[in-house]
């Protein structure tokens, strides 16, 4: 059994990539509901678990998470890479929307830096093989469940159903407590929408610390650079992350970059910062 999504012609020029907040908190909300099911996530699981009593209407969305099967009206797709949390909301009916913002607020906002760090690097990596090697190779990388054959993504996982985005295009969302399932909207009344785990999140709890080796050798800031780019960052972020001047970034960012240690690109608006292949040796 399988969800067929046809992507020809137009379809496939509309495929981009977004992530989405209010997806990330309701999904997380499910994982506090069945948490053997999102093992990766229990020591977050524990953190929030001492935070959810009091959240009012939380049981009321909870229930309408119970099933395999999630509600659209739940998950609008993004219309943006990175929709802010205000935005998608307005396309959630109340009360639910009032109830995913205070989650968000007291579940995910304190994580979300480092969240969205992990889907930055996914998107990052993802558009660089769409640009060297096609849509087909992004799909045949995406998640065990996808797979792309004969001009068709295919979820093998859900009942039998065919999906017709030729016209409308496709939104890939990386996520992160959607893990470990890829998800499909069905019945998509615009742009379809594949959400799917997002690479590197077996790391995403983890306590980062700066190895002491690598400190004596370029200086304490700026192994600590290098540890917090193990995902794409901007200057502003690693400059709140390390209580130091944005100016005081650029400059160690500069030294790292001349000796082959990170790379920047811009994206859009942003410039981001990742450090390379050599840097990941030095950090081993």
């Amino acid at each position: 059994m399988a969800v067929w999504v046809r992507l020809a012609g137009v379809g496939l020029a509309k495929v981009r990539f977004a992530y989405s907040p209010v997806f990330e908190t309701v999904m997380a909300v499910d994982g506090l509901r069945t948490p053997g099911a999102h093992a990766v996530h229990l020591p977050w699981v524990r953190w929030a678990r001492e935070r959810v009593d009091g959240i009012p209407g939380l049981g009321t969305l909870l229930a309408r998470l119970e099933g395999p099967a999630k509600p659209a009206d739940l998950m609008p797709v993004p219309d943006v890479r990175m929709p802010d949390l205000d935005a998608e909301l307005r396309h959630v009916a109340q009360p639910e929307a009032d109830v995913i913002r205070r989650c968000h607020d007291l579940l995910i906002a304190p994580h979300w830096t480092r969240i969205t760090a992990v889907l930055e690097a996914d998107i990052a990596a993802r558009a660089a093989t769409l640009a060297d090697k096609g849509v087909e190779a992004v799909f045949q990388d995406l998640h065990p469940e996808v797979t792309w054959a004969d001009g068709e993504l295919v979820l093998h996982r859900k009942p039998e159903h065919r999906v017709d985005l030729a016209e409308r295009g496709l939104v890939l969302c990386p996520s992160v407590f959607c893990w470990p399932k890829a998800w499909i909207a069905i019945d998509p009344v615009g742009q379809g929408v594949l959400r799917y785990p997002a690479r590197g999140i077996g790391t995403l709890w983890e306590e980062r610390g700066t190895p002491h080796d690598l400190a004596a050798l370029i200086g304490r800031t700026r192994a600590h650079l290098l540890t917090l780019l193990a995902a794409p960052r901007s200057t502003t972020d690693l400059a709140t992350a390390l209580g130091v001047t944005a100016g005081a970034v650029s400059q160690h960012i500069g030294v790292l970059r001349a000796a082959r240690l990170v790379t920047t690109r811009r994206e859009g608006r942003h410039v981001l910062h990742m450090r390379t292949a050599r840097a990941d040796t030095l950090m081993t």
